[in-house]
């Protein structure tokens, strides 16, 4: 048999392949949900459908996982849960949330009543520093005492709760070391806020710092080095078995490392060279006599 007679269903088997390989690197691709939100590594695109979302896990750590909501409205959140993802910023490792108990309504205020640290499944992420702390005083018994001794530092939140409310801003957000604050006879509660939303804003504007939001951060360890593998060529994955990152590489094949450099093509790759290589040589004089006739 002519060996040009073989090469088509070899060609079309290499390059089914290929589309599979292709494939299997673009079900990864970043998705945006809405204007301000854009998921890419180590977030990833997952619905409320399971089967679906477990099939795409290794796009990212289960934790990074955020479904969207409202597409028109930008509405995401972490994995259909009470924090929703507002916008994310890839190079500092962080991301602007908000808790929909007390960002929602006009009664924020009078569902903070809770730990914030403990409400929210945090790991792998921490509440960044760079927020504020937002104090709320609730069923005071006795007098408030600001830390700087002035009572007017508290503001009256009690608009719209049943129970008298006190909001004071604080300085800088410690989940573990509450800010110091005269508590005698009070249920005292605080929340991280925006710093930089609160720069110029007293207590009196906590309803507009609770929609706000607060930063999480995540560590880039707990990721992989997502920024070597895309400068090599390749795409980040996660091996959800082993909870560990790994980089797909060119053509479907799996670094050895962190990235693609000095790897070897894969073995389909090479055959499919070898393949087009060998086309050329048997059509190419077939090509040229139809080229000479027709010219």
């Amino acid at each position: 048999m002519h060996p040009a007679l073989l090469l088509p269903p070899l060609v079309a088997f290499l390059l089914l392949l290929q589309d599979l390989a292709s494939a299997a690197a673009g079900d990864c691709s970043p998705a945006t949900c809405g204007e301000n939100v854009t998921l890419r590594y180590p977030f990833w695109l997952g619905t409320s459908n399971q089967t679906t979302s477990s099939t795409s896990s290794h796009c990212g750590h289960p934790a990074f996982e955020v479904w969207c909501l409202d597409a028109v409205k930008g509405v995401a959140s972490l994995k259909g849960s009470s924090l929703h993802v507002i916008s994310i910023d890839y190079p500092n490792s962080s991301f602007l949330a908000s808790h929909t108990r007390v960002a929602a309504g006009d009664d924020g205020v009078c569902r903070t009543d809770f730990n914030m640290s403990v409400s929210i499944a945090l790991s792998p992420f921490t509440i960044s520093r760079r927020n504020r702390a937002l104090c709320f005083l609730y069923n005071c018994s006795n007098g408030i005492t600001a830390p700087g001794g002035e009572e007017d530092e508290f503001v009256n939140a009690t608009s719209s709760c049943r129970a008298p409310i006190y909001a004071y801003l604080a300085g800088a957000y410690r989940w573990d070391k509450p800010p110091a604050i005269e508590t005698d006879g009070c249920t005292y509660a605080y929340v991280p806020v925006l710093g930089t939303a609160a720069a110029g804003m007293t207590a009196a504007n906590y309803s507009r710092l609770l929609k706000a939001g607060f930063l999480l951060e995540w560590e880039k360890a707990g990721v992989g080095d997502c920024a070597a593998c895309n400068a090599t060529g390749g795409e980040c994955r996660y091996d959800g078995e082993a909870a560990a990152f790994w980089c797909l590489c060119p053509g479907g094949r799996r670094a050895a490392g962190s990235t693609c450099a000095g790897e070897f093509p894969s073995t389909h790759t090479l055959l499919l060279t070898c393949v087009r290589v060998s086309v050329c040589r048997v059509w190419t004089p077939a090509l040229g006599d139809s080229a000479h006739v027709a010219f």
